[in-house]
């Protein structure tokens, strides 16, 4: 699998119902070499102020993984790397927050894709996400990090439950926080034809999990998959801003 022959896409939509855009993502591939950056982030705290947190932490965290990422697939040396790109990003969100009054309170989520020849290693908090289909079958490869997730793991309510339940946007942990995070670092094989979607919640809380599947699967380039699923989360009112960023391996 060569860096150069994999293909990706992303767009963001305000919705129909917000003034603003609070979601970021962004791309930093170089092509011939590892790794690929891939990443999303959903801004908290209203007005202009999310997109504020998530632009920031977007930048922040690319500019410190080119310096400390290994450009070889080292297990370790990443997991260790995109970790402390985690805190570190944490850290700058949260001054970031203390700036102005009117900054105050806000954070974000972010899920970041690192990918190496077959391998794509994941740094995750909050609750965008990221899924990966191989042979037509998608999984969600992350945990939302929320109040009813939590619930559900302890078998205090069921995953039909927490669809619907109305704590469901409650986040437990996210970024921007004056405390240490705990981000979910996972590394996945990756294979070719494989295909990975990172998105925010106003994509996947507004889409059947069946429609996404069935998009990413019949999507013929990353351009058509982003371009449908958007355009499907607007049908259904956009009440949120959503974004989809789609890699094909």
């Amino acid at each position: 699998m060569q860096s150069d022959r994999i293909a990706y896409k992303g767009l963001s939509d305000a919705g129909l119902v917000r003034k603003n855009n609070e979601d970021a993502f962004a791309v930093d591939v170089r092509e011939g070499t590892w790794p690929l950056l891939f990443v999303v982030a959903d801004g908290l705290g209203g007005h202009r102020h999310g997109e504020l947190a998530s632009q920031t932490a977007v930048d922040y965290v690319l500019s410190y993984l080119r310096k400390y990422l290994p450009p070889d697939n080292h297990p370790e040396a990443i997991r260790k790397s995109l970790d402390g790109a985690i805190q570190k990003t944490n850290i700058k969100v949260y001054l970031k927050s203390l700036e102005t009054k009117e900054n105050e309170g806000m954070g974000t989520t972010m899920t970041l894709a690192a990918i190496y020849n077959q391998s794509c290693f994941v740094a995750h908090i909050g609750d965008s996400r990221l899924y990966r289909m191989r042979d037509g079958v998608l999984e969600k490869m992350t945990s939302d990090h929320t109040y009813v997730n939590e619930m559900v793991a302890m078998g205090k309510l069921t995953e039909e439950e927490s669809v619907l339940h109305p704590k469901r946007h409650i986040l437990t942990q996210a970024l921007g926080y004056p405390e240490y995070v705990r981000p979910e670092i996972l590394h996945l094989d990756l294979k070719p034809e494989d295909r990975l979607l990172l998105a925010t919640d106003g994509l996947h809380g507004f889409l059947p999990f069946k429609a996404i599947e069935k998009t990413l699967r019949t999507g013929k380039t990353p351009n058509d998959v982003v371009t449908s699923l958007i355009e499907q989360v607007l049908r259904e009112g956009a009440p949120d801003n959503v974004t989809a960023l789609v890699v094909f391996a």
